[in-house]
C-alpha cells in the first residue's frame, strides 16, 4: 500500500482514524505520518 494512496483516501474519507492505527501496525506508515495525515499536514 502506498503512502500517498492512503493520505489520499483518508482525506476523501475512505479511511478513518482507526485505519490509519491498523496501517502503523502493518508497517506501512510511521506514527508520525499518521498524526500528521489526522493533524492534515
Amino acid at each position: 500500500m502506498s503512502k500517498t494512496l492512503i493520505k489520499m483516501y483518508y482525506r476523501m474519507g475512505i479511511y478513518s482514524d482507526a485505519d490509519l492505527e491498523t496501517f502503523v501496525n502493518a508497517g506501512y506508515i510511521t506514527s508520525k505520518e499518521k498524526e500528521e495525515m489526522i493533524n492534515g499536514k
